[in-house]
Parts: C-alpha cells; sequence; structure tokens
C-alpha cells in the first residue's frame, strides 16, 4: 500500500493522456495537432504531407520558445506573435503544395498547444504560466453555441476553414471583453 500513497497520480494521468517523453513540448504539441487534423481534407494525398507536418512542428517548436522566452509581454506583443504565427504555419503547408491549411487550423494548433501545455504546468514546462492571462480561447463547436446565446456571431463557414485573421481577433476580442463584434 505505500506504493499507492507514493505514487503520482497527475504523472500517471498526464502518461495516460499524452504518452511518455521527456519532451512535454513535443507531447502537447502533437496532442494539439490530432485535436484539428480530421479537419485537413484530402492531406493524405499530398507526397509532401509528412514533410509539411515535421516542419510545421518545428516552426511551432521555435515559436512557442520565442513567446516563453519573452519577460512579461503585452497583449499586443501576444496577439502580432500570435498572428505571425498563424501565417507562419499556413505558409509552410502552402510551401509543401498544400492549400486547404487555413488560418482556423493555425489558430487551433497553437491554442490547443497552449491549453495543453497549462495542464502539464510551469514545474514541467517552465515559463508558460507567464502567458496564461494572454491567451486566446480555444473556441470549439460546444463553446461557440453556448456564446451563441449571449451574442456571439456566426462566422459563416467552419471555425477550422477560417481564413482572415482579423475575423478571428475580433470574436477573440468579443470573448475577453465582450465588445461587439464587427462585420
Amino acid at each position: 500500500m505505500a506504493f499507492l500513497r507514493d505514487f503520482d497520480y497527475e504523472e500517471y494521468l498526464i502518461l495516460l493522456y499524452f504518452g511518455r517523453s521527456q519532451d512535454k513540448f513535443a507531447l502537447c504539441q502533437r496532442r494539439a495537432y490530432a485535436d484539428f487534423q480530421r479537419t485537413l481534407r484530402g492531406i493524405q494525398h499530398l507526397p509532401l504531407a509528412k514533410d509539411a507536418k515535421v516542419r510545421s512542428g518545428d516552426a511551432l517548436r521555435q515559436m512557442f520558445a520565442s513567446i516563453i522566452s519573452m519577460k512579461s509581454p503585452t497583449q499586443k506583443q501576444f496577439d502580432d506573435w500570435h498572428k505571425t504565427g498563424c501565417y507562419a504555419l499556413k505558409g509552410v503547408y502552402q510551401s509543401h503544395g498544400y492549400d486547404a491549411f487555413y488560418i482556423g487550423h493555425a489558430q487551433k494548433w497553437i491554442n490547443m498547444t497552449f491549453k495543453y501545455l497549462y495542464v502539464m504546468g510551469e514545474t514541467r514546462v517552465p515559463g508558460v504560466s507567464q502567458l496564461y492571462d494572454l491567451c486566446h480561447v480555444p473556441f470549439d463547436e460546444i463553446l461557440i453555441s453556448a456564446l451563441r446565446e449571449y451574442g456571439f456571431k456566426r462566422l459563416g463557414c467552419a471555425w477550422s476553414r477560417l481564413d482572415d485573421y482579423d475575423v478571428y481577433l475580433d470574436r477573440q476580442c468579443w470573448a475577453f471583453y465582450n465588445s461587439p463584434i464587427s462585420d
């Protein structure tokens, strides 16, 4: 029974959900990719799909390293970083011949990676907790449906197909500040 008292349930749950690796960022990034990959229509037919995934993963790792290393970034700096990151991820896929990678895919990959980094916690991923208040809402259909009762406007397309960052940021501002969404 002594081993049960010493057993770290949190570590066990992380292992079950994310898998085993010393590279906690890679675990979070991979899990976040799994959250949106089902919306990447036709990518399995792309000859360079694996290379695109590797290169975009490398770009994502560099992006996160840059924002985590910043000392007390402002919301504007974070938003600019996020926008640049979304377009960078989209650019990687476009350069590999996949034009159906949208801002909606990129924002979900970034936002879900943040969500999973917070699950890991500051002790496993140092520097991530300073960004918590700056992060964007990881919208999904359940949350969007609930927010519609409060005036959240429909996009006119699937969230994953959204390709206008300003519309995306407008929805984020509405969620953060309950400010009106421009049309």
